[in-house]
């Protein structure tokens, strides 16, 4: 079964959580303390992570950001009692996959680290050749994506959203059919969401390449890849 770590700095949320998880036989790694946490991302591999936002030392959004040096595919949900939408534009940003507020159910929860771990694992139907345009090469089975030879650490989410614009280069693509190629458990992001995940595709695209324009706005419509 998959190995979770979770982190949330208060024990009566965290033990039942542990056990909750144990119970569905996942192998669970428990931390009160994110700097411990960290070091323990940082020597081990883990298969999902469950983070609290706010917690003291170090809050979920430091502690993602620094987990991501050493594990840049790490997928990771946020567990806060926070619920405003800015709070989750800042999450997926930084790279979460999901974003669960407090209080939750026990259902909710599994169901969102199933469809999570699915995204992570699932794969997807293609002629076993790489996609390739110009500069832009994308290994699908692997989800390895390089820009003039060098690999730009996309999360999953990303890399499902880069795939279905390079399907048709050129073409124009909705958020709502991105949405369905990012999340494909009917889970309903809003727009800013979507609009959040391309900025972040293109920041580490122009981490590579300052001059790299590979993804366009179309105004009123959405997004398309550069042909």
């Amino acid at each position: 079964m998959p190995h979770i770590l979770i982190v949330d700095d208060e024990k009566e949320i965290l033990d039942p959580l542990k056990e909750m998880l144990l119970s569905e036989g996942y192998h669970v790694t428990p931390f009160l303390n994110p700097q411990r946490a960290l070091e323990f991302l940082n020597k081990n591999t883990i298969d999902i992570a469950i983070f609290d936002i706010k917690m003291p030392e170090m809050n979920g959004y430091e502690l993602l950001t620094q987990a991501r040096v050493k594990n840049p595919n790490l997928p990771v949900i946020f567990l806060s009692s926070k619920s405003d939408e800015q709070d989750q534009i800042i999450g997926f940003t930084l790279g979460a996959d999901d974003f669960v507020a407090k209080p939750f159910s026990k259902h909710l929860l599994l169901f969102r680290i199933k469809s999570v771990l699915k995204r992570h694992t699932i794969e997807i139907p293609s002629a076993h050749k790489p996609i390739i345009i110009n500069d832009l090469e994308i290994d699908i089975d692997r989800h390895l994506v390089t820009w003039k030879s060098q690999i730009v650490n996309l999360t999953v989410t990303e890399c499902m959203l880069l795939i279905s614009l390079a399907n048709r280069p050129g073409a124009v693509k909705k958020r709502e059919q991105l949405m369905d190629a990012a999340y494909q458990d009917n889970i309903y992001v809003s727009d800013r969401t979507i609009d959040s995940h391309i900025r972040n595709i293109r920041r580490k695209f122009e981490n590579i390449d300052k001059s790299c324009d590979i993804i366009l706005t179309v105004h009123g419509l959405g997004y398309k890849l550069k042909a």
